[in-house]
């Protein structure tokens, strides 16, 4: 079961006071924002932007094990800090047999990477999903995470709203290859995204309100993936096409914009499956002011156009959940893909 985060202001600072001895893994911008505020410093600092697995290996090799006996780890960032603690965490527990007090501190609500046992890592430049780690402690400091530029926490919503079309290809799954269904998993994660869309004005204004129900609704969507037993109910099609182009183009994206485009890619072609009206979640989107379109994120109709044509094959080499991009239904030719292209300028 996840860890229960807990909420208040300025946490962070008043935690990592409270610490004799401990390791620090962030990024240059919430360090700057909490350096001046802490009075004790960490023994080592890192800064890590690298998920490749060979370069965590190689960061958590780099420290002494016996400086490391009755330390705490803390992680303050967004996803990649966090993966890179919980990597630390699990590597230096497997090889030292080190258990190191573990906390993270999400500094922008963009992905659920603090609350999830699982780690993401790269390997081969594909994102993999390794280890179990579960935090001692998790904190939401509204003041920290406030701090931040506010379209990143914004964008934070489409990994959690990713339900959305997740459950279409769910229960396209279940008429096509009969996949095992539950009526009961599904309703409660199409009640998490309808709970995110009636907090839209909260979370467009990055107010504590706001914040708690982002991060309410990426407790609520971990927990009830562990309790399925699997990501079924929440990622679906939206994050498969997200993989496939970052594998063609091997740049990284502002993760919840990217999704958020590949959510209504995903309803245009899921059709009567589609579980909410396309126009309901544009709309939805532009309220909130999210940048999925491919212009504000930077990338290529060519390269969106590469993805579309590379999908289908991609699903199934990589051994992904079924989705709309296996069915035989859909028919990803020039004419549908300069559909889609269309769609998409329109936005």
């Amino acid at each position: 079961m996840a860890e229960k985060p807990i909420f208040g202001n300025w946490l962070s600072i008043e935690k990592i006071n409270s610490l004799e001895k401990y390791i620090l893994v962030t990024m240059e911008e919430p360090w700057k924002i909490i350096e001046p505020k802490i009075t004790q410093k960490p023994i080592f600092l890192k800064f890590n932007n690298n998920m490749a697995i060979d370069h965590l290996k190689a960061l958590a090799l780099s420290f002494d094990p016996n400086i490391l006996k009755n330390c705490s780890l803390i992680g303050i960032g967004g996803g990649t800090s966090c993966d890179t603690a919980k990597f630390l965490a699990w590597y230096l527990r497997d090889k030292f047999d080190l258990n190191l007090d573990l906390l993270l501190i999400p500094s922008i609500i963009s992905v659920d990477a603090f609350l999830c046992s699982s780690i993401a890592v790269r390997i081969n430049s594909k994102v993999k999903y390794i280890g179990e780690i579960h935090p001692k402690e998790i904190l939401i400091d509204y003041n920290l995470i406030q701090s931040a530029p506010p379209f990143l926490n914004r964008a934070g919503v489409s990994d959690t709203i990713s339900i959305i079309t997740a459950l279409g290809d769910w229960r396209l799954a279940r008429d096509e290859i009969n996949e095992k269904f539950n009526q009961d998993v599904f309703n409660r994660a199409k009640k998490i995204a309808k709970n995110l869309m009636e907090a839209r004005t909260e979370i467009k204004d990055v107010t504590e309100k706001g914040i708690k129900a982002l991060v309410d609704g990426f407790y609520n969507e971990v927990v009830l993936c562990e309790e399925w037993g699997n990501a079924r109910p929440e990622e679906g099609s939206e994050h498969f096409l997200a993989y496939c182009l970052e594998s063609i183009t091997h740049k990284h994206y502002i993760h919840g914009n990217l999704i958020g485009m590949n959510i209504l890619i995903s309803l245009f072609l899921q059709e009567e499956y589609a579980e909410f009206p396309i126009e309901e979640i544009k709309q939805f989107f532009e309220y909130i002011k999210i940048n999925i379109t491919p212009e504000k994120q930077h990338i290529s109709y060519n390269n969106i156009r590469k993805a579309l044509k590379k999908i289908k094959k991609y699903v199934i080499s990589e051994k992904l959940p079924y989705s709309i991009y296996n069915s035989s239904k859909l028919i990803l030719n020039n004419k549908k893909i300069d559909e889609i292209i269309k769609f998409l300028k329109a936005i």
